[in-house]
């Protein structure tokens, strides 16, 4: 229930409602109704551009898939390819086919978009466009009937005009994306269900003319917002261990003022541990260190400096302060184990039998003072107290 309400909070899923309540509250009036259909072009145009700028292909195809639809569903389309059918023939496919585009987009790696890779991305769109003209020129009711065939026999209440194998499908979808995001929540999985709800919701209200395009462009605008996001955590987070980069750490620095303390601590004899585990555990220890340095008190605040190397960070507090803090981290640590299943290509046909894998750190801090009146002179002066810390025999705290 707590993942639940956390995925529920989120940016995309937060925007999704706010729309939503805005959608039921406003009357609809025909120069809103012009305005949001114009605009949602511009939206989509805005998000293809940051989607090729940031790499984001993912993003770039889904976008590209979803003003594809919105274009096939529109009057325009319909008036001019003239054909009756079109109109009774387009809406099931593209509410099967939409969720499907989605998911499949949101498994493929970033591999770029005007390359090879997203030539054969490209090619997925086309066939499916192909193959809904070759359904719609021909008539052929065997290459449609799939998407309007009742699953159901059994009567049910008209709640949705979206067709039962798309209403299927939504469902399929939505639990597989629900599943990932109890496992390892991340923005694009978060992004990917909140678009998926955004579009069946425009999907499901088509018959009212605002609903699509106003969803629609709903979903583009939750994958722009996503991009600037992961375009900052690219920029200010460190990938490994969730913490904030030394970018962060120097913006930061220069907003300290009046009394402030920095430590700076190392996880000992790390690159021993490193040679006898193997990288990937010591990565593991990392995120492990980092995790509790998230939790630092004090009013602390953490960034990784570097390798195994971490700054924290203490505004308006005197090193006395600080050092029962950075103390109960020490301890923290200490006695915070990391489990080794001691994977292995050659014991993995064995019996694995884990142990506890216990790692210790090293802090050195310092406080602005008359001596150390530059934030510079601050770190150096910690660093320098770290050195201290390592010759005093490690896992210790010195000034």
């Amino acid at each position: 229930m707590t993942k639940i309400m956390s995925i529920a909070t989120t940016i995309p899923f937060a925007l999704l409602i706010v729309a939503s309540i805005i959608y039921l509250c406003v009357p609809i009036e025909q120069p809103l109704l012009s305005i949001t259909y114009y605009s949602s072009y511009a939206i989509y145009c805005v998000g293809l551009m940051l989607s090729w700028w940031f790499n984001r292909s993912r993003f770039f195809f889904t976008i590209t898939v979803i003003a594809l639809v919105q274009v096939a569903l529109s009057d325009w389309a319909a008036a001019t390819i003239g054909i009756t059918a079109y109109r009774i023939v387009i809406y099931p496919i593209v509410c099967v086919l939409l969720p499907i585009n989605i998911f499949v987009f949101s498994l493929l790696k970033e591999r770029g978009i005007f390359n090879g890779w997203g030539l054969q991305r490209f090619g997925i769109i086309f066939f499916q466009i192909f193959y809904i003209a070759v359904a719609v020129v021909s008539n052929d009711n065997a290459l449609v009937s799939f998407f309007y065939k009742k699953l159901l026999t059994e009567p049910l209440p008209l709640v949705t005009a979206i067709p039962q194998p798309a209403i299927l499908i939504y469902g399929i979808v939505f639990l597989l994306f629900l599943l990932k995001l109890g496992k390892n929540k991340s923005h694009l999985d978060s992004t990917s269900t909140a678009v998926l709800a955004a579009t069946m919701i425009g999907l499901h209200l088509k018959a009212e003319p605002l609903a699509m395009p106003a969803f629609f462009s709903l979903a583009g605008i939750i994958f722009i917002i996503t991009v600037i996001q992961a375009s900052y955590s690219m920029a200010y987070l460190d990938e490994l261990t969730g913490l904030p980069a030394r970018r962060a750490l120097r913006e930061n620095m220069m907003k300290l003022s009046g009394e402030y303390t920095i430590a700076m601590l190392d996880i000992d004899f790390f690159k021993k541990f490193n040679d006898t585990y193997g990288h990937d555990t010591g990565d593991d220890v990392l995120r492990l260190v980092a995790s509790l340095l998230q939790n630092i008190t004090g009013g602390g605040k953490a960034f990784r400096y570097g390798g195994e190397e971490f700054t924290i960070i203490f505004p308006n507090t005197k090193i006395e302060e600080a050092m029962p803090h950075l103390e109960k981290l020490r301890m923290a640590v200490e006695k915070c184990p990391h489990v080794y299943e001691g994977k292995t290509e050659r014991t993995r046909k064995k019996k694995i039998s884990s142990k506890q894998l216990f790692v210790t750190i090293s802090i050195g801090v310092a406080e602005r003072n008359k001596k150390y009146r530059h934030v510079d002179e601050v770190i150096k002066a910690a660093d320098t107290a770290l050195y201290r810390a390592k010759k005093k025999g490690r896992n210790c705290v010195s000034k």
